[in-house]
């Protein structure tokens, strides 16, 4: 998971790849309301104005992806079907 993980902060203006797990203590994160969101799918993609969010869960394991408006989400896409 690791090597996809530095894979994923190697593509432009991806400007954080974060494994999201229980121990967070970050009001801004609600680890259960984004496995719940995740329950049935993959992969939720977030696109805004200023940039997009991509939430990526296999297994137990959730990681997040932020980057700004610019990125090339084929390029995420391909890195997250690897994943087996």
């Amino acid at each position: 998971m690791q090597e996809t993980l530095n894979a994923l902060r190697q593509i432009p203006y991806v400007t954080s790849v974060e494994h999201l797990n229980d121990s967070i203590q970050d009001d801004g994160f609600n680890v259960e309301s984004i496995r719940n969101l995740l329950a049935n799918r993959r992969k939720v993609t977030l696109i805004g104005k200023n940039g997009c969010a991509v939430f990526f869960a296999k297994k137990s394991n959730i990681v997040l992806i932020r980057s700004e408006a610019n990125v090339n989400l084929g390029a995420i896409d391909l890195i997250l079907d690897s994943i087996e």
